[in-house]
């Protein structure tokens, strides 16, 4: 398999103790090329991993508590599946009380440095009854306010409310329908900003609503449209045959699901098995990477799911369920002058089996190693396609201000999350798996111990438009993060 390689173009001095650098002959200015170790570490990232579970009635107290979220965190789990049941308003209108449950909920996960998984169902059994589809479009409308408010620690909105459990099945109100759904759909659509995406239960369910069959292509892919935000969830991975009616025809949707996959999340829980022996780790490990799984629930269906520890599959399902980006090599000019240029070259590989599927910053940072202060420089880069098994060239050439503070720097890669709220919250930002590279007060992944910024080096002076800049928005170049 191909890895994929990405190249970046910056600055840099000595390397730490852990890397090796070789002195490399450029025409312009000496390098430095540093190759970094890899690390077989489990740690906490935003938005992937094993999830855990919780539900409440909405408007009837919350369990949720910030210390409980940390403690996840210590576990390197960073996402909350939660039910918000409103089985208590099926005919009325949601109360305020229930509305302010639902807004404190999101800032307790919030402060715990967490992200959510949401769902919202009337019924959790299949003898219980749902709602009427007027009840649910009301109660949509209700919630957008809070659903856009609340969308920094929204991971992704799973459809809901028709049906059991609201897996659009077993429904009191004969909602198991192409024109409820639709309607549905396009409402949670309309009430959820268009960085965040939707999660249906089976395959045939989205190909229904967007009138195709045909997987999601990259020109279409986080285009904000309905086809590239509708995303997939499997609540009975590997429990039967079909998974439970997941699939219509169990190969055709599985390589739908492979190539849909590369854009928009997967994710879900096992089951009991029904007329299969149940899943083991191997085959678990193989069928989470062909269908690209960003997530699964921990706590359910555990009769499966602790199969997995044999022959270690669990560990490499931990660390490589979603994305895991690993540094390799990079290529940095030593020395440089205030108004110089600055190139970086950075080769690293997905080793995960998908990709982030939000929007997410992509920052160099040079950061003074005695007075603290920073500089940054956006990169155009959306790590949404830093796919598994692709190869990729990323190149930078940025300019250093003409009255940039001379001194020794660190130059560090930043991955923050793309919302102002979060963009400082070191819990929100990717760490690289790689071995002393990450700096767990900023978020930032160390690149250079020591870059020389000095007005004696002879280096190139810059004449174009990216410059690094001390504040967060480089005034020249302030739209990368497409």
């Amino acid at each position: 398999m191909k890895e994929i390689i990405f190249l970046l173009i910056i600055s840099a001095g000595a390397a730490t103790c852990s890397r090796s650098q070789m002195p490399v002959d450029l025409t312009e200015a000496q390098t430095t090329v540093v190759e970094y170790t890899a690390s077989d570490e489990l740690f906490p990232n935003p938005e992937r991993g094993f999830y855990k579970y919780s539900d409440c009635q909405l408007g009837s107290g919350s369990s949720l508590s910030e210390a409980t979220l940390k403690q996840y965190r210590e576990r390197s789990i960073t996402l909350l599946f939660r039910y918000f049941y409103i089985k208590n308003f099926r005919n009325t209108p949601l109360s305020a009380q229930a509305l302010a449950a639902f807004d404190s909920d999101m800032a307790i996960i919030r402060r715990g440095g967490a992200k959510c998984i949401v769902r919202f169902a009337y019924s959790s059994a299949a003898n219980e009854p749902d709602a009427p589809l007027a009840s649910i479009v009301q109660h949509i409308d209700q919630l957008k306010p809070l659903l856009e408010k609340n969308a920094d620690v929204i991971a992704v909105v799973q459809a809901g409310f028709i049906g059991a459990w609201g897996e659009w099945y077993y429904s009191s109100n004969g909602l198991n329908n192409a024109g409820a759904r639709h309607q549905v759909l396009t409402r949670l659509l309309d009430a959820l900003p268009t960085s965040r995406m939707i999660q249906v239960r089976t395959p045939a369910y989205k190909q229904e609503f967007c009138q195709r069959n045909t997987p999601l292509t990259q020109d279409e892919a986080f285009s904000g449209q309905p086809v590239a935000r509708i995303a997939h969830h499997n609540d009975c991975f590997l429990a039967s045959a079909t998974d439970y009616g997941t699939y219509v025809n169990v190969e055709s949707d599985k390589n739908y699901l492979n190539r849909e996959c590369l854009f928009v999340p997967i994710g879900g829980e096992t089951c009991p098995p029904d007329g299969i022996e149940p899943a083991t780790g191997l085959k678990a490990y193989d069928e989470m990477k062909r269908l690209r799984f960003s997530f699964l629930n921990e706590d359910y269906y555990q009769g499966v799911n602790n199969l997995w520890n044999a022959g270690g599959y669990m560990d490499k399902i931990k660390k490589e369920m979603g994305y895991r980006f690993v540094l390799i090599t990079g290529e940095y000019t030593v020395d440089v002058a205030p108004g110089g240029m600055i190139t970086a070259r950075i080769i690293l590989k997905n080793a995960g089996f998908a990709s982030p599927y939000n929007e997410r910053k992509v920052e160099l940072i040079l950061t003074h190693a005695t007075t603290g202060e920073r500089y940054m420089a956006p990169i155009d880069e959306d790590p949404r396609r830093w796919t598994p098994n692709v190869e990729r060239t990323v190149e930078i050439t940025a300019g250093l201000p003409p009255d940039m503070p001379v001194g020794q720097y660190i130059l560090s890669l930043n991955l923050p999350d793309a919302a102002e709220s979060l963009y400082d919250n070191a819990d929100y930002s990717i760490r690289l798996a790689n071995t002393d590279v990450w700096d767990e007060a900023t978020g930032y992944n160390t690149l250079y111990d020591a870059i020389n910024i000095d007005a004696a080096n002879q280096s190139t002076p810059y004449t174009g438009t990216l410059f690094f800049s001390s504040s967060r928005q480089n005034t020249t170049n302030n739209d990368n993060h497409k």
